[in-house]
């Protein structure tokens, strides 16, 4: 008999253990960590119709496996040894959560597997060394489950996954064909590799999911996807089967849980809706094939009646987060000379550990385009915002009716250069705190929904308080609510204490929140902070808020402005020594050479604009992967800083000024300019750059551009003044208090650097000539900003043929 023949099954909610051979085992016991006799009195043994001998254990004396208690059993035979938990991870009976042992639990993975997600072994340390670390500094962030994409994990990672406590979903995968649908077809999938791979890793308590593959849309709708999936239920039924990862319809039966890709949006703002929206259902629809919209006409009636989406199972948000920032490539290149050096060629070798390209390309790109110096602050901007993305996204998630989700990634990449990781490729930490993690990424965690972050001095403030426990003993008496607001001058007013707080388990409201916060002479930025104690549990969190006073605009100038509603805010004088416009025509040079200074609110698509610009439209969303071009920003204006109440890099303070705006790209312009307010681009090549134009290296015109959202130049004898910021909303309390600072001071925008009229005019002449400059293929979809995931429809305007592209 092999050993793998044998399996061990855990009923928790029944206090039940099953041993199940082909046949009689001899010399069957249970032993625990210490090779003592385990507390598991054997009931009796049973035939099973199919021939199968199950042995049938008491098993209310286990202690039981979990992330949190990875308590280790072993089963000694003839046969040989299995080591196993107690344990049982399962959709609960009405399809809505995910228990474990008899708990509800909330899945925080991360993702590792293919090249593009892993990297090597960079311990100079055995296999298992290395999964130990990498498994230990998840945890210490939170995590409790590692997706191996397209991948099956070594033996040595599941073996530490057992003893260290993380749960696997691990996928065998399948091959296919990518038709002009941007669908795969012709599906080939190893049987003997589904169910060998089953049979071997089934008695890990570790492993919590079998799935097939990857992005397999209308899984449903596969009769080999069906046998697999019952197949798998039939060798492991104590173990989830995924059908695949990423798409597939909502009502379908070959999945025990669903991961769904519903993390391409940023989840703030005009997308906060995104966990709660059918849009990532629908593009596959139904298992049955059943219309959910239909209209009726006749007997002197009509009707529209669309069937909502209600997914069958529970449900993961697939491949989430992955925002990026711009790593210290100094300090890497050290680091990993210094390691290569330390573990010798021949580990390097039999690790496949080699430099990648980015390292010594992305320096040398930074060098050439003259950016040294701003490195450091870009490196700290982009860091502040993807924090911020992270809190944001995970937060949303978490309070949305999901039970749970798998980032794209904990660890960086060695080969490729988005560093999206919480550690670096050494799985070493980097910036992030793992406590300040910990506070929105544990078992328990204090929650705010906020309806906005910015307000008016006086304004009304209301939120919600909400903790989402999923301890493995969630019922919670007693506990002690305070809520604290912590004020720009370092006071703190505790605004709320309240006793005896009961907590049922999963997500639950604790309480609503309405409190104001009386004027002052200048804005401020508040923190606002939570905390709950009971017993030994103590978990808080905090959340900044932005107060500024109404401020009213004035313009010592001539408004000239397209936007009507925009001019209606300005309280304007007339005088004739300075302008205010939106449209770039040649009035504006007629203006300066009046020596007449020009504020000139500028945006590529503005009708009437004579002159073009260079530069990007602006959404207020990280960066994923390798599109987009926010990276956050710096405001190296001292007194902007003051009028925003921001510290030196962006926050979510500046959301209203930045979405939908644009930025310019200086990195062409024909000489220095007074930069108040910069944006930070990517340093990530467009994956299609180099599968439609075959350029594999790192261009200078489109990385790490040189973007400002607000900068002077003196042209000629006035002052000429770019601002991109989108103003629509100017009754918005941070664009009003920006106007009102940038319009009634002459004096912040004051610079020594200048031009003259003709050197701009044939830049500008240049620019035009050479056309508007587009996004390559993904950076374009992230600013178009209106898709969940790139659809047919986008691939055939960009002219791209997918069934080409694998």
């Amino acid at each position: 008999m092999n050993i793998n023949d044998i399996y061990v099954r855990s009923c928790v909610d029944g206090g039940l253990l099953y041993v199940e051979a082909p046949g009689k085992l001899e010399n069957l016991q249970l032993k625990d960590a210490a090779g003592k006799a385990a507390a598991a009195q054997l009931f009796g043994e049973k035939v099973l119709d199919n021939g199968t001998v199950r042995y049938i254990f008491d098993a209310s004396g286990l202690e039981k496996w979990s992330p949190d208690t990875p308590v280790l059993y072993t089963l000694e035979c003839s046969a040989g040894t299995i080591r196993f938990g107690y344990s049982e991870l399962r959709p609960a009976a009405e399809n809505c959560e995910l228990r474990l042992n008899g708990s509800p639990c909330y899945m925080r993975g991360y993702i590792r597997g293919i090249v593009a997600h892993e990297h090597p072994n960079m311990t100079g340390k055995s296999l298992k060394d290395a999964a130990v670390k990498n498994i230990r500094q998840a945890k210490k962030y939170g995590f409790n489950l590692v997706r191996f994409h397209s991948t099956i994990p070594t033996a040595e990672f599941v073996e530490a996954a057992d003893e260290e406590g993380i749960f696997i979903h691990m996928e065998i995968g399948f091959a296919y064909e990518m038709d002009d649908k941007a669908e795969k077809k012709n599906l080939s999938m190893d049987n003997k590799a589904w169910a060998d791979t089953i049979l071997k890793y089934r008695n890990h308590p570790s492993v919590a999911i079998f799935c097939i593959g990857n992005e397999m849309h209308k899984s449903g709708h596969y009769p080999e996807v069906r046998a697999l999936y019952e197949q798998g239920r039939e060798l492991a039924p104590g173990k989830m089967i995924m059908d695949n990862s990423g798409w597939g319809e909502f009502d379908r039966q070959t999945a025990d849980v669903y991961s769904q890709h519903i993390a391409y949006f940023f989840p703030y703002k005009h997308h906060g809706d995104m966990f709660y929206r059918e849009d990532p259902w629908l593009i596959n629809g139904s298992a049955y094939d059943e219309p959910l919209d239909k209209e009726f006409s006749g007997s002197g009636v009509s009707a529209a009646v669309h069937r909502t989406v209600n997914p069958a199972k529970p449900y993961i948000a697939h491949e989430a987060v992955h925002y990026i920032e711009i790593p210290d490539y100094s300090a890497l290149n050290a680091k990993f000379d210094a390691f290569c050096a330390e573990v010798g060629e021949d580990y390097l070798k039999a690790n496949d550990i080699r430099k990648p390209r980015f390292m010594t390309a992305l320096p040398e790109l930074i060098e050439r385009k003259g950016l040294t110096d701003k490195l450091p602050d870009y490196i700290k901007a982009s860091e502040k915002f993807k924090m911020m993305g992270l809190k944001t996204y995970l937060e949303e998630c978490r309070l949305a009716d999901l039970c749970g989700f798998e980032m794209l990634q904990f660890a960086d990449c060695l080969k490729y250069e988005n560093k999206n990781g919480i550690v670096d490729c050494f799985d070493d930490d980097k910036y992030i705190p793992a406590e300040w993690m910990r506070q929105f990424n544990g078992n328990i965690a204090l929650l705010c929904a906020f309806r906005e972050e910015v307000y008016y001095y006086g304004e009304n403030v209301d939120c919600d308080i909400f903790i989402s426990n999923y301890l493995p003993q969630q019922s919670i008496v007693g506990g002690k609510l305070v809520l604290t607001l912590k004020k720009a001058d370092g006071s703190a007013v505790t605004i709320y204490e309240g006793e005896n707080v009961t907590l049922s388990g999963k997500l639950q409201k604790v309480a609503e929140v309405d409190f104001m916060v009386d004027e002052e002479d200048s804005a401020q930025q508040v923190e606002f902070c939570a905390e709950f104690t009971a017993g030994d549990i103590k978990i808080n969190n905090s959340w900044k808020l932005w107060f500024y006073p109404d401020k009213k605009v004035t313009f010592d100038g001539e408004v000239r402005l397209s936007d009507s509603d925009l001019a209606d805010e300005i309280e304007a004088s007339g005088s004739s020594d300075r302008v205010v416009t939106d449209v770039f025509d040649e009035k504006v040079f007629e203006d300066l050479a009046d020596g007449r200074d020009v504020i000139l609110f500028y945006h590529r698509d503005t009708p009437g604009n004579t002159f073009y610009l260079p530069g990007a439209l602006e959404r207020f969303k990280p960066c994923i992967w390798d599109r987009g071009s926010n990276l956050g920003g710096i405001i190296y204006s001292d007194l902007l800083r003051k009028t925003l109440a921001g510290g030196r890099y962006f926050d979510k303070n500046m959301q209203p000024l930045l979405e939908g705006g644009y930025k310019v790209c200086l990195d062409e312009f024909p000489c220095k300019v007074n930069e108040l307010i910069c944006g930070v681009d990517k340093p990530v090549r467009d994956r299609m750059k180099g599968i439609i134009s075959k350029v594999k290296d790192f261009i200078d015109s489109d990385t790490l551009r040189n973007f400002s959202h607000l900068f002077s130049i003196n042209v000629g004898s006035a002052t000429l003044t770019v601002c991109t910021f989108s103003l629509k909303e100017s009754f918005n309390p941070a664009v009003n208090n920006f106007l009102a600072e940038l319009l009634g001071n002459p004096a912040l925008c004051a610079t020594d650097k200048s031009i003259t009229p003709e050197e701009f005019k044939a830049y500008l002449a240049a620019e035009k000539a050479r056309g508007e400059r587009e996004e390559d293929v993904m950076n374009h979809f992230w600013e178009i900003d209106n898709k969940l995931v790139e659809d047919t429809l986008f691939w055939e305007q960009t002219g791209l043929d997918l069934s080409k592209i694998r």
